[in-house]
């Protein structure tokens, strides 16, 4: 005879069971407070009610979470390889200048 023939309790089945159940209860809280803030701040379209609900899970940082960690990537890394290649262009075709430079505004 197994255990739960005999009678006997899982208890480690139980735990588990209860801890998923308690888990999705949490998510379905969290879902449904996000969709109601969604609603009542009258959101313009189904993909931003649907972003703001499927993101109901992140939490803000905090400053600790912040300060003193190293930066891994400067915010717009693109801005510094544009000066440099601006400036290896111009270096590489002496006073000449790029057609984009000459005449009209400068967007």
């Amino acid at each position: 005879m197994s255990a739960p023939e005999r009678g006997l309790i899982d208890f480690s089945a139980l735990e588990r069971e209860l801890q998923g159940s308690v888990r999705s209860e949490e998510k379905y809280q969290r879902e449904n407070a996000a969709k109601l803030r969604a609603v009542s701040q009258g959101v313009p379209s189904y993909e931003q009610f649907r972003s703001l609900v499927l993101t109901s899970h992140l939490k803000p940082m905090k400053r600790q979470d912040i300060q003193g960690a190293p930066r891994k990537q400067p915010w717009n890394p693109v801005a510094g390889d544009n000066e440099t290649r601006h400036m290896t262009t111009g270096s590489q075709h002496g006073d000449e200048e790029s057609p984009s430079h000459q005449g009209g505004t400068r967007i």
